[in-house]
This record gives C-alpha cells, sequence and structure tokens, in this order.
C-alpha cells in the first residue's frame, strides 16, 4: 500500500529496524483500512481526532517521563502561525462549526498554496484564521489531527524564531503519527494537504453554491 506519511513519522521510521519498520507499516496500513471503512466527512474527522487523542492518552500512560517535559499550553501558539494542513473531512467539520474564520485572514490565505507562502509573512497575517485575539484556538474541540501530534518539550519561545534544527526539542509520538498518516493516506489527492484557510474558503464557498474561482488542484 502507498501510504503518505508525516515527516515525524519518516523519522520514528528511519530509527527502526528492518523487521519493526514493517510491522510498524503494517499497523498504519491496518489504520488506513479503518478509515476507509467509514463514511468520508465531519464524523470520519471526528474518529480521527478521538483516535489521535487517544493516542495521547496511551503514550502518556507508557511514557509518562516524556509526556511530562510537553511544554504546550493554551496560549502559546507559535505553531499556529505556520502551514497547518486539513483534510477534506476536516474542512466539512470545521465548516460545520458555529466559530467563523477571522475573514481577513481567510480571504489572503485562500490564494496560498505551499508552507514557504506563511514564511515571511506579519504574524497576524499567518496565523491561523481560527487563532483567537487571546492566542487560544477558537475550535479547540475540532482542531485539526496535525495540531492534535504536534507537542515540543523546550521553551514555547523558542518556537517563535524557528530554530528547528538548535532549539526547539519535538516529541514524536509514533501512535499519534500513524494515525494522522492514515488520515494523509486517505487524502491523497492533496499533496501537501491545503493549508486551513485555503482549504476553508473553497468549502465554504460551495456550501453557499458561491466558489468564485475552481477549486485548487487536490481539493
Amino acid at each position: 500500500m502507498d501510504c503518505r506519511t508525516t515527516k515525524a513519522f519518516d523519522h520514528f521510521l528511519a530509527g527502526l529496524g528492518p523487521e519493526a519498520r514493517e510491522e510498524a507499516l503494517r499497523v498504519l496500513a491496518g489504520e488506513v483500512r479503518d478509515l476507509r471503512a467509514l463514511p468520508p466527512g465531519a464524523e470520519r474527522a471526528r474518529e480521527v481526532h478521538r483516535r489521535v487523542d487517544a493516542a495521547q492518552a496511551r503514550f502518556a500512560a507508557l511514557r509518562p517521563d516524556v509526556a511530562g517535559q510537553v511544554r504546550c499550553s493554551r496560549g502559546c501558539s507559535h505553531c499556529c502561525r505556520l502551514w497547518v494542513g486539513v483534510t477534506r473531512d476536516e474542512a466539512e467539520l470545521l465548516c460545520a462549526s458555529e466559530v467563523r474564520p477571522d475573514p481577513g485572514r481567510l480571504e489572503a490565505q485562500r490564494f496560498w498554496t505551499s508552507p514557504s507562502d506563511f514564511i515571511g509573512k506579519p504574524r497576524e497575517e499567518a496565523s491561523c484564521v481560527f487563532l483567537g485575539p487571546d492566542g487560544a484556538c477558537a475550535v479547540y474541540r475540532d482542531r485539526p489531527a496535525i495540531c492534535r501530534a504536534v507537542l515540543v518539550a523546550s521553551d514555547p519561545e523558542f518556537c517563535r524564531g524557528g530554530d528547528l534544527a538548535t532549539r526547539i526539542t519535538a516529541v514524536i509520538n509514533p501512535y499519534a503519527e500513524v494515525v494522522v498518516s492514515a488520515a494523509l493516506t486517505l487524502d491523497a489527492e492533496a499533496d501537501p494537504p491545503p493549508p486551513a484557510g485555503r482549504h476553508l474558503a473553497h468549502a465554504l464557498g460551495r456550501g453557499r453554491g458561491n466558489s468564485p474561482e475552481p477549486p485548487p488542484p487536490g481539493f
């Protein structure tokens, strides 16, 4: 099976021996089969989120020494100003939310197509369309799977400068990454998945019957 994997899961796989790597890929293939059996849409997105949350809980129980070092907290929000990919299922879920995205950011980001589009932009312009003025996620209950999986054990202030090579210590939970990778595999036409602003703009436009331009490739 040709699966899409996150960079974090690739890093995890690179540290395994041949047999362990093969077993990890079998687990991923099984996760893809389980999710593929579900009807696409908002409910499948909720199931992906439930599985990622359960994976985080499992990891915390197995490795409390590592989980206890996680420094992410409400309001730090530096990773909310980078590329945040969402799947089609998640776009449907977010469009059904009572919380409306920031219209200015949504309009700007609807034309962004890659992570490089976020680089060098003012922090406010590059912020997630659902990031509140207090630095908290306005749709935390329905936040994308990638947001649920990303954790760091270093000072959140290090994330501000984006010095990934020397200062930021990522916590990789393979149980969570395998679920996210399975969701990306199902969304295989989007490589990488469109950022939230672009995906949401088109999903909202479809819902109103007023999409101003053709959907981007892979939507």
